[in-house]
């Protein structure tokens, strides 16, 4: 009877949101958002120096790890996967979410706070309210990457050249240790042109066709006080070879033999923008601790488990199965779908997470008294059904 489910109305539970995140906060090397402006907590004061020992933030601008493709108001199933590809080849994909940003979701959800980088991959009209949100997105540090977009900014315009609409041409691509690589790729049929003398320190041209009139096809620009920036293209890097409507063959052995320094070209752009291309190595999945700092109500809820594991002492759920055993010597192997449950603490101990802070700041009368803790699991969002 100790242990049913509380409502989010529950004032204990209200406080456990509080008080358990700030103890976490205190407690783990992780970069948990900040907690809402209206939550008077006490340890607000103390937290900074805490705070500033050893996080690792995803980014400058503190903002979480999403990355949001917008095709305009198509639906355009097969050109989000055809991106959102390319984009797993060279980004960690460990390290960022990719998401679908849908026409109507615009202007009305929170993505603008919730997200790191907007790619742009739609030669439609950006109308005038989405421009607006876009350019909201850049006052916020987000990061904006234009893939054949009508989007532009700090007195940069389009300039249509329908003679270069689905060409092939030499690219001359200025890389960040001011060296020049040399690719072809397919052009959209657009550059880019300045419409005033722009400030050289908020525009950039990062690529330029290798021809006669050296047109601007690749640009820089930055935006605001607080890291908003965006790479815009007019030719296409996004596209694989094998999704091209290529006319001749000659064509597609030039693109071909340029797919390399595509990827090259990307992955540095993406870089310029925050992001990491670093493949990172998938980490070894650990047990589970079973933490309390109160003898009784770990006692009591060791006792609840018995009537509610079976006979192996495991929990059983449709995704994720736990085997409760009292302690790290069974050497049992941990997989996706059965982990162990450690029940004595014996001699715990993390880099990353401080059992005794973690209860000097748990303010709640019994929730957050019993906790669960992982280093590497795979998922927390089933491990438990009900």
């Amino acid at each position: 009877e100790h242990h049913h489910l509380h409502l989010s109305s529950c004032h204990e539970c209200l406080q456990l949101e509080n008080s358990t995140i700030e103890s976490v906060r205190f407690a783990s090397a992780e970069n948990i958002p900040e907690l809402s402006e209206d939550c008077n907590s006490k340890l607000e004061e103390k937290s900074d120096d805490c705070l500033a020992r050893g996080i690792k933030r995803v980014n400058l601008a503190g903002k979480p790890p999403n990355v949001l493709i917008y095709l305009g108001s198509e639906t355009a199933k097969v050109e989000f996967e055809q991106v959102k590809s390319i984009l797993q080849e060279c980004i960690d994909v460990d390290s960022y979410t990719i998401y679908q940003l849908h026409e109507e979701q615009v202007l009305k959800d929170p993505w603008v706070d919730n997200s790191l980088l907007l790619i742009i991959a739609t030669e439609q009209p950006i109308s005038e309210e989405n421009h607006k949100q876009f350019m909201k997105f850049l006052s916020k540090g987000g990061k904006i990457l234009g893939f054949s977009s009508s989007f532009t900014f700090n007195g940069i315009q389009i300039k249509r050249k329908n003679k270069l609409k689905k060409t092939v041409h030499e690219l001359v691509v200025s890389k960040m240790d001011s060296t020049e690589i040399k690719l072809n790729l397919l052009l959209s049929g657009r550059v880019f042109e300045e419409v005033m003398k722009a400030d050289t320190s908020k525009v950039k041209t990062l690529s330029r066709l290798n021809n006669a009139d050296k047109d601007a096809v690749i640009v820089h620009l930055t935006y605001g006080d607080s890291g908003g920036e965006a790479v815009l293209s007019q030719a296409h890097l996004e596209l694989d070879i094998n999704s091209m409507n290529v006319l001749t063959e000659e064509d597609f052995n030039l693109l071909k033999r340029s797919n390399t320094k595509r990827y090259e070209v990307l992955k540095e752009i993406l870089v310029s923008l925050g992001l990491s291309c670093e493949l990172s190595e998938t980490p070894t999945l650990t047990p589970i601790y079973l933490f309390s700092s109160d003898e009784e109500i770990h006692l009591a809820f060791l006792k609840w488990l018995e009537g509610n594991v079976d006979a192996a002492g495991v929990r059983a759920s449709s995704k994720v199965s736990l085997k409760f055993v009292s302690s790290s010597e069974s050497k049992m192997e941990v997989t996706p779908s059965l982990v162990p449950v450690i029940t004595e603490m014996g001699s715990f101990s993390s880099e990353h997470f401080s059992l005794e802070t973690y209860q000097q700041n748990l303010q709640t009368k019994k929730l957050g008294k019993i906790l669960l803790f992982s280093e590497v699991t795979t998922t927390t969002m089933n491990l438990l059904d009900g």
